[in-house]
């Protein structure tokens, strides 16, 4: 079956307001990260122009698996997903995400979990016309989840990986790299289309899940891991991860 995918832009003035541009000048931010998700990335010229304007330089790219230089996606939660260089990285104040909705801007948290330094991530919806605020502390439970099923991830012998055929999300040959990386533990491939978590109850061997699909599975749907899971990424440098939390 052919499919056929369309941007679905917004089609009402998207700006800064007043309660978001007050908050960044309160905060003495003077660069800024900007991102927005797909219905409103067309739009983000008039944002740049009001920063600008405040003395505020902007810093943007375009992340994998995007169309457009600025657009977000609400998997892309790797610290290298948006593709800035590291000087950039380090020139960056804060994030500003411009959209509606938690789901994008959490990507921002999660792809600064393993950093030392945490940079805020500064919401515009200009929907509502208001500011909001995304910071770790609203996944400060699922991230210490995480790390723990990182940890049981190190120390179990039978491993799940699930894998979807959904195109896009496939990784099943980039997950044999798993075998070799551990050639101690013992890892089965659960491939389907579709992940239904109350199905995986049905393999009570397993001690620990390993997620190839979406990144987000593995942090949004934590609770309904009874097992733990964690995602492929993350599971090829465990031991560099937790290594440098120690450190």
């Amino acid at each position: 079956m052919q499919t056929l995918f369309l941007d679905a832009p917004y089609t009402g003035k998207v700006e800064l307001s007043p309660e978001t541009l007050d908050y960044l000048k309160k905060k003495k931010y003077q660069t800024v990260g900007l991102y927005a998700s797909v219905q409103f990335v067309n739009q983000l010229d008039r944002v740049r122009e009001q920063l600008e304007k405040e003395k505020m330089s902007v810093i943007t790219s375009k992340a994998d698996r995007t169309q457009v230089i600025g657009q977000l996606l609400g998997c892309d939660n790797y610290h290298h997903s948006l593709n800035l260089s590291a000087a950039e990285e380090k020139e960056i104040d804060c994030y500003l995400y411009v959209g509606d909705g938690r789901f994008h801007p959490l990507a921002l948290v999660y792809s600064q979990k393993d950093a030392p330094k945490k940079k805020e991530i500064v919401g515009n919806d200009p929907i509502s016309k208001s500011l909001f605020l995304v910071s770790a502390d609203d996944v400060k439970v699922i991230l210490a989840k995480y790390r723990s099923s990182l940890m049981k991830f190190l120390t179990a012998k039978t491993l799940g990986v699930i894998t979807t055929i959904k195109p896009g999300q496939e990784q099943f040959r980039p997950s044999l790299a798993l075998e070799t990386k551990y050639p101690d533990k013992r890892f089965y491939h659960f491939i389907d289309n579709v992940v239904s978590f109350d199905q995986l109850e049905n393999f009570p061997f397993i001690e620990v899940w390993v997620n190839t699909t979406c990144p987000r599975v593995g942090f949004d749907d934590q609770e309904k891991f009874v097992k733990g899971v964690i995602n492929l990424n993350d599971a090829l440098e465990a031991e560099k991860i937790l290594g440098e939390e120690r450190a």
